[in-house]
């Protein structure tokens, strides 16, 4: 049973969410946050085969990929507690289900799901371990669960070769926290390990692991980012880069696509 009245997200980060749309949505149209959703999706569908499949989108922002899985046919419902991203989520014109509130809070009422989608939403949780039985309750026995999240290993990398801040780097190594300058809030980020470990302890197993802006992200030239024939090659590198260790160990974010146990 879901347990009810837990608040994992706080009205902070929801303020901090709030301030920071327009700088979010801006992100998200860049080369960058084109290839991120690019990365996501190609990996998703390794899995997702058939059309028709009921889909929960977890803290849904924009509705980027609520709305693209709604046009391929499928039965989507977006979750987000943020009224400016909820806003332009359904002015997207595609038949989506959304609900303006948190997923703790609307859990034991959403039924059950094929797919369920996780992206960067652990990070602002008070309790990421109690949202992944959340999830599970609302997931179909053998159902698909596509979760990602930042990678700690990128921090560093980061702050070493973008940076090259070494002293930085080195203080932060083993460090679960971050600083997102895009949102502009503390966030929590955890380990594959960690987060393969909660996942078996809900009754899940791992179907594939993904990076996503593998090499990408350590590329700090952001006008070359905006050439379109640059930009096909590197997603080329990118989708196989992805899928290989140890190019996915460092990727920035961490994709899992992980199974409910029957």
């Amino acid at each position: 049973m879901i347990p009810l009245g837990r608040q994992l997200i706080t009205l902070s980060t929801v303020n901090a969410f709030s301030a920071s749309w327009e700088q979010y949505l801006h992100y998200t149209t860049m080369p960058w946050g084109r290839l991120f959703y690019q990365t996501a999706w190609r990996q998703i569908d390794d899995f997702l085969t058939l059309t028709g499949q009921s889909l929960l989108d977890i803290g849904c922002g924009f509705g980027i990929s609520s709305n693209e899985y709604s046009r391929r046919g499928n039965r989507v419902t977006g979750i987000e507690p943020t009224p400016e991203m909820l806003a332009i989520a359904e002015a997207g014109g595609e038949k989506v289900s959304y609900i303006k509130d948190s997923f703790e809070q609307t859990a034991h009422l959403l039924g059950l799901y094929d797919w369920i989608l996780c992206h960067n939403v652990l990070e602002y949780s008070a309790d990421p371990q109690l949202v992944i039985s959340y999830i599970r309750e609302c997931q179909q026995p053998g159902g698909y669960l596509s979760l990602i999240a930042h990678n700690p290993v990128a921090k560093v990398m980061k702050q070493a070769i973008i940076l090259k801040d070494p002293e930085r780097a080195l203080a932060n190594m083993g460090s679960s926290q971050e600083y997102s300058g895009i949102i502009q809030t503390d966030i929590t980020v955890y380990s594959y390990e960690q987060l393969t470990e909660w996942l078996h302890e809900a009754g899940y197993e791992i179907a594939e692991h993904y990076g996503i802006h593998n090499l990408y992200g350590y590329i700090a030239d952001n006008e070359l980012k905006q050439d379109e024939e640059w930009h096909k090659q590197v997603t080329e590198l990118e989708m196989e880069a992805g899928k290989q260790s140890p190019y996915r160990d460092i990727a920035v974010f961490t994709h899992i696509i992980a199974r409910k146990r029957s």
